[in-house]
């Protein structure tokens, strides 16, 4: 592994910066001393993240952004391009999550999930990579989740999101070899939010979802995964724990060993529920 790139006054934009684990990622960027852009719906909570990375004394550009909304992504190109001149590091983020039996999801909240998970993560990297492209440098990260890997009963639709946003980031990382342009994709697994502290930890393992050996990161943990695989230029990097990591062996070494999982070792009725439950 070549030297540690430094981030000092590199250019970072985060979408889905409002909260979560892309707030938790612009204090980091900030604190490894880049400038942050920041890019979610709510202008009122940008504002106040961006009151709090003044702390840091770096430039914070905080641009109010539907990012499934073509004018809103010509605007915040435009922003950065008249604020900074240039983007160094693009962190694809924001994200929607939906689970439960598939036959009673919403189909609008399905297509906005797509929407959002996969057209927007190609969209927004296709507006920002040319000019990456023309100065032969640039770091595009794209945030997943182990549902892309482990393909729960209850995340179909979700876990289809998240498997494209890996095959995404792998083919893209393999076009752009040799540009200049590094691609990363970031694989968090449960990760604290205001909907999961209000969940039963007990419930969740009991029907599965969380199986042994899995953990419950605060967001900073993917955030400092997202920071490293650009300085350290890692092509996938994922979280969750052990218990994440042996279902994905499992699927790859059968699809058949994580069927049997799933049937002798999860409570698929309580695995459903609660997933509706989340979202």
């Amino acid at each position: 592994m070549g030297a540690k790139v430094s981030l000092l006054d590199k250019v970072a934009l985060i979408t889905g910066a409002s909260s979560g684990i892309g707030k938790a990622t612009a204090h980091a960027f900030a604190a490894a001393g880049a400038a942050v852009v920041l890019a979610a719906r709510r202008a009122d909570l940008l504002e106040q993240v961006k009151a709090e990375l003044a702390a840091y004394g770096k430039p914070v550009l905080a641009v109010p952004t539907d990012i499934v909304q073509e004018a809103d992504l010509q605007t915040l190109r435009q922003s950065i391009a008249d604020a900074f001149g240039r983007l160094d590091v693009l962190v694809n983020n924001a994200g929607l999550s939906l689970g439960g039996p598939l036959q009673e999801s919403d189909a609008n909240a399905i297509h906005s999930m797509v929407e959002l998970n996969v057209y927007a993560t190609i969209r927004v990297t296709q507006v920002f990579l040319p000019q990456m492209l023309a100065l032969r440098q640039g770091h595009i990260v794209n945030i997943s989740s182990v549902a892309g890997l482990i393909h729960s009963p209850g995340q179909a639709a979700y876990a289809a999101t998240r498997g494209a946003v890996i095959d995404f980031s792998h083919a893209l990382r393999r076009e752009l070899a040799g540009s200049g342009v590094r691609v990363s994709v970031v694989l968090p697994g449960w990760t604290r939010t205001p909907m999961i502290e209000k969940m039963d930890l007990r419930l969740m393992r009991a029907a599965g979802i969380m199986p042994p050996q899995t953990t419950l990161d605060n967001a900073e943990v993917p955030a400092r995964a997202i920071v490293d695989a650009v300085s350290e230029n890692r092509s996938q990097v994922t979280l969750g724990g052990l218990g994440f990591a042996f279902g994905s062996l499992m699927h790859r070494l059968s699809p058949s060993l994580l069927d049997w999982y799933y049937r002798f070792f999860t409570n698929k009725p309580k695995m459903l529920q609660v997933l509706k439950d989340l979202g």
